[in-house]
């Protein structure tokens, strides 16, 4: 599937920025940079093509050159370009080595970086959504832009201002986030945009999915690649924040950022990525629920609407595309990852079904321009190489021999267990140098007064309290005006009784993919076993949420003894630096074992395998059970 859209790209459309896959043609759609051959490079590290990699990385560096008049929209050049030009950078420096690599992509990426950089000259700090890569700013650029546009760009310019050594790329992407923050609502949300001018919000509505998503998935991974404490404190209240107000579980719904009433009850696909970003986190019971959700949705059409209303079961009028995004294939890679549970493999297997059959061109791989009739739409997004693709293929790698792909003479496969991705895929390794130098680069930048600081002592840190104090809240509402419901609590029970219908169809198995009768006749039994689980058999669910339930139960762990005791108090050196954290019995995070009595912070929840010492693995143990 990638190989038969990357050869299609270079026979067809190479070097514009895209494939049109049934015209079999290109297009420049983004800067006229070779787009997608750009974002491609990394995918074909995963496949195990180093030759492809090295020679394409030196077309870049022959032929690339961003003094161009031409205006580029911030966000998708930090993301696709940039991100696409340091992933290589550190694939190539670590595993090509001088005598292949002169390492001018950072060079590269420090020109673009720049060029970038002016968007972000505003009173605010919030930049810009488009910037001309030749002059600047364009001359009467609109003041309004996404939360998610103005707020992606801490993994690729704190990478950069690290490589580059030079501060003034994190610094920008921090202060952005700073300022967006800034300018939450009186119940600390975040609206969809805002103008860049005035801090005023345009839009005051906020969710998960378009305009704000990356907003979210970027604090989180920042905060674990730099080991962030500001990050991770910022992401540890909107995580709160998103369960109390914009949670219908198992939904994501729009909300008005001043009441918090829904306004928008739709789901939208790049919702599709949340699931993915709470398994990271560790609440695996809600990304669970989530994405099975979504599955039923794709399964019913064969692919996920831009816009799926909750209140009519259908496809949003105008949103009925399927641009061939990769969100659902994320969130299936990381569910398997975190919980090695072969249910996320076989909802893969949809996936690849569907992409397969329903999408595949003479020339490539096409968009769904309607996922009801599965008409199809003459372009590829360069996303489906960097993404779609990539994370497929990492799924169904089940027995981690990723690093089989490299040859048995490379000192230095990269550890996938081991990287952040950014928003668009692109691999970002957390070596040690990372951690030891994000310390004295990145953390000792002076706090702008006139921000508001994060009061962190009102942060739980403990998932499960996050979710126990969302069913109260939620319980209380439903308890409040009894006869007389609310437009939300009316729009809630809609919500609910559409899921219920849907549920119900799905469990009768009679609606299904009306559209595509015969989605899943490859394999019949996979699918037959994935139904059980999508239609409610707990019986099947997997051994590690099953085990989290139980560790719930306070009155069965009441008088356990905790086989902590003798390591609670105690303090284990990690890395990076001086760094220390206190053992406590609620939340563990990642480790990973260095050496003796050391270990390298991770981020998320426990995984006994990483732990080596006998007391440890034991307490471990102890707790999962």
């Amino acid at each position: 599937m990638f190989y038969h859209g990357y050869k299609s790209y270079l026979k067809y459309s190479f070097p514009k920025d895209e494939l049109k896959p049934i015209s079999c043609t290109g297009s420049n759609t983004f800067g006229d940079y070779a787009l997608t051959f750009i974002d491609s490079l990394d995918t074909l590290v995963v496949m195990g093509d180093m030759k492809e990699f090295e020679r394409g990385i030196n077309w870049v560096i022959e032929n690339i050159n961003f003094n161009n008049d031409i205006t580029v929209s911030v966000f998708e050049t930090n993301i696709r370009v940039l991100g696409g030009l340091l992933s290589s950078h550190l694939i190539a420096e670590e595993h090509l080595g001088k005598e292949k690599y002169s390492g001018k992509l950072l060079d590269l990426a420090i020109d673009l970086g720049d060029r970038l950089l002016r968007a972000f000259q505003t009173p605010t700090g919030i930049p810009y959504g488009t910037v001309n890569l030749k002059h600047g700013v364009p001359m009467g650029e609109t003041p309004i832009t996404s939360t998610a546009s103005s707020t992606t760009f801490s993994l690729e310019f704190g990478i950069l201002s690290i490589l580059s050594n030079d501060p003034k790329y994190e610094e920008a992407a921090r202060r952005a986030v700073r300022s967006i923050w800034l300018y939450r609502s009186d119940i600390e949300l975040l609206g969809n945009h805002i103008n860049i001018f005035t801090g005023e919000w345009t839009i005051r509505e906020s969710g998960i999915g378009t305009g704000i998503d990356s907003f979210y998935e970027y604090l989180y991974k920042a905060a674990i690649f730099f080991d962030d404490e500001e990050y991770m404190d910022l992401f540890f209240k909107n995580y709160q924040l998103i369960n109390k107000y914009i949670k219908k579980d198992p939904w994501y719904v729009d909300v008005s950022i001043d009441r918090g009433a829904i306004v928008w009850p739709i789901y939208n696909s790049l919702q599709s990525f949340w699931p993915g970003v709470q398994s990271m986190y560790g609440d695996y019971e809600s990304a669970f629920s989530t994405i099975k959700s979504f599955h039923i949705v794709w399964r019913r059409y064969g692919f996920i609407p831009e816009g799926y209303n909750l209140l009519s079961g259908n496809v949003q009028l105008n949103q009925k595309g399927y641009p061939l995004r990769p969100e659902l294939a994320e969130s299936l890679y990381h569910m398997y990852q975190t919980t090695k549970d072969p249910i996320f493999v076989r909802m893969g297997k949809d996936l690849v079904w569907t992409l397969n059959n329903l999408t595949t061109t003479k020339c490539g791989h096409a968009n769904v321009l309607d996922v009801e009739t599965h008409q199809l739409d003459d372009r590829m997004e360069s996303f489906f190489l960097s993404e779609t693709c990539k994370y497929l293929f990492l799924l169904f790698n089940t027995e981690d021999n990723f690093n089989n792909n490299f040859n048995n003479s490379n000192p230095n496969p990269i550890d996938m267990e081991s990287i952040i991705f950014n928003t668009e895929g692109h691999i970002f390794p957390m070596q040690y140098r990372f951690f030891k130098k994000s310390n004295n680069l990145l953390k000792n930048n002076n706090q702008d007064e006139n921000l508001k600081k994060i009061d962190s002592t009102k942060i739980q840190n403990n998932v499960n309290n996050n979710n126990n104090n969302n069913e109260n809240s939620q319980n209380n509402k439903k308890n409040k005006n009894n006869g007389e419901n609310s437009k939300e609590d009316i729009i809630e029970n809609n919500i609910e009784n559409s899921q219920n219908k849907n549920n119900n169809n799905n469990q009768n198995n009679k609606n299904i993919d009306n559209n595509n009768k015969n989605i899943d006749n490859d394999d019949n039994n996979i699918l037959d076993n994935s139904d059980n689980v999508l239609d409610g058999d707990n019986n099947n669910i997997s051994n590690n949420i099953n085990n989290k339930n139980k560790s719930k139960n306070k009155s069965k762990n009441k008088n356990k003894t905790n086989k902590l005791d003798g390591l609670e108090d105690s303090e284990i050196q990690l890395l990076p630096g001086s760094k220390k954290y206190n053992w406590t019995c609620n939340q563990l995070p990642f480790l990973r074992r260095i050496s003796s009595g050391t270990f390298q912070f991770i981020g998320g929840p426990h995984d006994t395998e990483w732990f080596e010492d006998k007391k440890i693995k034991e307490a471990m143990h102890d707790l999962s059970s």
